[in-house]
């Protein structure tokens, strides 16, 4: 019995030892530099494969790179290192900051049209019967006092029957009566010198010539001879075509770069390769509530009838807006509502920072708070630092950030506070 005990004793023993001889082994094969995680959840570490306890995926596993910097290792908070390895495998290059010229152009499509005061239309003034045309082309330029037309009118030869007896009735020619019916010819479309050759002469006209009381080019011939007129017939149409005007509609967003009296080009299809120089002369007052557009309208020299009505192209807006600070929109990373830019720091660290954006100026960005003249930033291959950052942190772009961005933008605020007192 006693011999059965001993026995059982050296067996338990000799398994205790089995035991804690396999639990070193596993111990000593353990890596040290290998956790698994999860891709969607990087914050989740453990020891051994598994599920993620958050979405179930399969957990993969991650080495921790023996090459890289103390200062990775360390993860310190907003802040990343990467070896020089990997900034070459992740494509990053670097830039400084620095100030630039602030010009946009802005490209929207247009067309030329009418200046609405040189458009004039030539009515009859009273009822008749056209009896020749002198001006019977569309197209055609007149004068100013250039004879239009010859009609026959019954209301005319009744005004200078009236003028002459109201003459003859007073040789003072100072009667009201007189006045009257020497105004009512006059309103007829009369000139000077027919009422002094009527006075003169004596004599009543059937037909009468009209002359032109505007220069311009005739856009539209309403009438042929033989044609009878009412009073207010509109007989000609005609605009002065020395200056256009150029109509273009641009977004809402986009006003801003638009001023009043800056220069704009002009590219028609009718002209490849030929730009026109004109000013915007006004910003229609009303926006557009269905496709979010306004009106620019910018005038133009017809440059001796080379451009006309209706002509189609494209309008450039040319704004300067003197110098700042501008940036790659590479560079850029757009999290939420939030701007991260990675600037490389004195210790070859890379630290994400908070950035406020003004206007675009073609593949740049305006810098208004977040960065001063001379950092050097990631202009690109930044989406890669920030990938990374998230894998060690676990936490959204940006978030880690914050205060370290909003102590630099406090800076930046100060700093532009200190050189706008100097300028004044």
């Amino acid at each position: 019995m006693k011999d059965m005990k001993i026995k059982l004793m050296i067996s338990l023993l000799a398994t205790l030892l089995f035991a804690f001889a396999c639990s070193n082994s596993d111990n000593s094969n353990k890596n040290e530099n290998e956790y698994w995680t999860c891709t969607m959840h990087p914050q989740v570490h453990k020891d051994g494969p598994g599920a993620c306890p958050i979405c179930g995926m399969d957990l993969i596993k991650k080495v921790v790179d023996e090459t890289a910097d103390v200062s990775e290792k360390s993860n310190m908070e907003g802040m990343i290192s990467l070896t020089t390895d990997k900034q070459i495998l992740a494509n990053v290059s670097t830039i400084k900051i620095k100030k630039e010229n602030l010009k946009k152009e802005l490209t929207a499509y247009s067309y030329l049209d009418f200046v609405e005061q040189n458009r004039k239309t030539i009515p009859a003034k009273f009822n008749g019967r056209i009896e020749k045309l002198f001006v019977d082309k569309t197209g055609e330029y007149i004068k100013k006092g250039q004879p239009l037309f010859e009609i026959y009118s019954p209301d005319l030869v009744q005004a200078q029957n009236e003028f002459l007896i109201a003459l003859s009735s007073n040789k003072n020619e100072n009667n009201s009566l007189l006045d009257a019916s020497k105004k009512k010819l006059e309103l007829f479309g009369l000139t000077d010198n027919q009422i002094d050759e009527l006075k003169k002469s004596g004599e009543i006209k059937l037909t009468l010539t009209y002359y032109s009381p505007v220069s311009g080019t005739v856009i539209e011939k309403k009438v042929q001879e033989g044609m009878y007129v009412n009073e207010g017939t509109v007989i000609y149409e005609a605009a002065e075509l020395s200056t256009l005007w150029n109509i273009a509609e641009v977004n809402e967003t986009d006003l801003s770069t638009i001023k009043l009296g800056s220069k704009v080009k002009l590219k028609l299809k009718a002209y490849p390769g030929e730009e026109f120089t004109g000013k915007v002369t006004f910003i229609y007052p009303v926006i557009n509530s269905q496709t979010r557009t306004v009106k620019i309208r910018s005038e133009f020299s017809s440059q001796n009838n080379k451009l006309k009505p209706q002509m189609y192209g494209e309008t450039v807006f040319l704004n300067d807006a003197g110098t700042g600070l501008l940036i790659s929109a590479d560079a850029v990373i757009f999290s939420g509502n939030k701007n991260v830019v990675w600037v490389r720091t004195a210790d070859g660290m890379f630290e994400g920072r908070i950035v406020e954006l003004g206007l675009k100026f073609g593949d740049k960005y305006q810098i208004i708070s977040g960065l001063k003249e001379g950092d050097e930033v990631a202009a690109s291959g930044g989406f890669l630092i920030d990938s990374e950052s998230q894998l060690k942190t676990g936490m959204p772009t940006g978030h880690q950030h914050d205060n370290t961005i909003s102590d630099q933008k406090n800076a930046n605020q100060n700093e532009s506070s200190s050189t706008e007192h100097n300028n004044h």
